[in-house]
């Protein structure tokens, strides 16, 4: 959705942070030569990275920040890491684990979470391989595992029920996403997040299968026809940047690519015994957006920024951070639940956003604001070298009406400020209620005197308790005045 906002384009001051720069290497294991190897990604320039002390390579994950490359080995029962080029092999994890077979990172978190179909749990633990926590311990023969950062779930296959789940990443809330009796054999499961597209191998049945993230719209992109009956389809990864996918073939011993459509399948590499996992890295490791501008003003009691891009790659969304004084910064707005600050996904063009911050501001006070974006796959980007401060003046206005604003945000999680106006001295009933028409919760009960006010809602009913997704009315009640306005909570 474009983002079409009025005001005055000012030249850049901070010129480009950014390249248009795709993945450019492609790595895989291979558990018959029990190697690790990575290519160009037309298949040229074939190098061996780790050639001793495996057996039977699996699950593979990159680090580009810190240069790193991770994988299980089902036949030692190790977790490993080594640098991108293959030195400096390091056992993370050497005991506990009885059949590891796939491995996932969430480098904002600093960890890495795997299944092991031996002990028929899903993992994770720091990168360094410290504390081990136990997510879920009752799967059943786990495979594939990828992570969904943006939205904080975990995604994994299961190859003797035949199905597709997801969790949140603490394991809780588990759900079915492809029920058992469709396919045969799930193995290898990615994201593509721009487009809220789940893709999926099966095995059983040589297919590479596509759907939405909750798994409906199933759509079979290849079948046994275009793949070869004797094809196994193991992992699958994206180059979202390109709309392409890369999927490793054992059985015809072979990495092909595709459109996101399946058009224009393509052998990449040919003649590697069998291949199983497989990694994208991205050589000079470039930002996703290219800022042209970011500045703050005050706006009445408000103050409001705003920012451009020249084009944005992977980009989920922004994220909105303020600090005063000698405090930290903390993240005050988040494209998760303020949809104004959703981003493009991949455009070339000029976007424009705009977002104001309503918040009870000191008088005299110097508020600093930064923003960060987040890629497809839930990494962030903070922009320090563009911070903007705002020494915020009180201005007083004569109130000379009654009025309730549309709280914001909206839609929101967990908290939003409703505001309101008394036109003079009143009795004042704020309250919450549910769609149901059910009371909620009392925000003001009492007299108050003619003027502004602002109060936050934290999303708990009158006994402290959370309240569920849904919408929510907020009324105003005084003598003469009586208003409701909807909200909608949104986790």
């Amino acid at each position: 959705m474009k983002k079409t906002i009025k005001f005055i384009l000012i030249s850049s001051a901070f010129g480009a942070f950014a390249s248009n720069s795709f993945a450019q290497k492609i790595y895989w294991t291979d558990t018959n030569s029990d190697k690790i190897q990575r290519a160009d990604l037309d298949g040229s320039n074939v190098e061996d990275l780790v050639s001793t002390g495996l057996m039977s390579p699996e699950g593979l994950a990159l680090d580009l920040n810190s240069s790193k490359m991770y994988w299980v080995d089902f036949g030692t029962n190790k977790i490993q890491r080594a640098n991108l080029d293959g030195s400096n092999v390091e056992d993370l994890i050497s005991t506990g684990l009885v059949d590891p077979f796939d491995l996932a990172l969430d480098l904002n978190n600093s960890k890495m979470y795997w299944v092991d179909a031996g002990t028929n749990k899903m993992q994770r633990a720091n990168l360094d391989g410290s504390n081990v926590e136990d997510l879920i311990t009752s799967l059943i023969y786990p495979y594939g595992i990828t992570l969904d950062l943006v939205n904080s779930k975990v995604y994994w296959t299961d190859a003797a029920q035949a199905r597709v789940y997801r969790a949140n990443l603490d394991g809780s809330n588990i759900e079915i996403i492809i029920p058992g009796g469709s396919f045969l054999n799930p193995k290898g499961i990615a994201l593509d997040l721009i487009n809220s597209k789940l893709y999926f191998t099966d095995q059983g049945d040589p297919r590479v299968v596509r759907s939405n993230l909750d798994g409906s719209n199933i759509e079979v992109i290849f079948t046994d026809t275009e793949l070869s009956e004797n094809s196994h389809p193991q992992e699958i990864v994206l180059d979202i940047a390109n709309s392409k996918f890369y999927f490793a073939l054992s059985g015809t011993d072979k990495i092909s690519k595709a459109n996101f459509d399946g058009t224009s399948l393509e052998d990449v590499i040919i003649g590697i015994p069998a291949p199983r996992s497989l990694a994208l890295s991205i050589s000079d490791n470039p930002l996703s957006v290219e800022l042209s501008y970011f500045n703050a003003h005050q706006i009445g009691n408000s103050i409001q920024l705003n920012w451009a891009t020249g084009s944005e790659k992977d980009n989920a969304g922004f994220n909105i951070y303020r600090k005063f004084a000698d405090n930290d910064f903390f993240k005050i707005s988040s494209f998760r639940t303020n949809i104004s600050l959703i981003g493009q996904g991949n455009t070339s063009f000029d976007t424009q956003y705009k977002f104001t911050d309503y918040s009870n501001f000191n008088n005299s006070e110097i508020y600093t604001y930064l923003i960060a974006d987040v890629d497809a796959k839930g990494a962030e980007t903070i922009h320090k070298e563009i911070s903007q401060s705002v020494l915020f003046e009180l201005k007083t206005q004569k109130v000379n009406r009654f009025a309730l604003e549309q709280n914001y945000p909206n839609p929101f999680n967990p908290k939003t400020t409703i505001s309101y106006q008394l036109e003079k001295d009143s009795e004042v009933n704020l309250k919450i209620y549910n769609e149901k028409g059910n009371f909620v919760k009392s925000l003001s009960n009492g007299f108050q005197k003619q003027g502004s006010y602002k109060v936050i809602w934290d999303g708990t009913d009158n006994n402290g308790n959370q309240v569920s997704n849904g919408t929510y009315f907020y009324k105003l009640i005084t003598e003469t005045f009586s208003q409701s306005n909807k909200m909608i909570l949104l986790k």
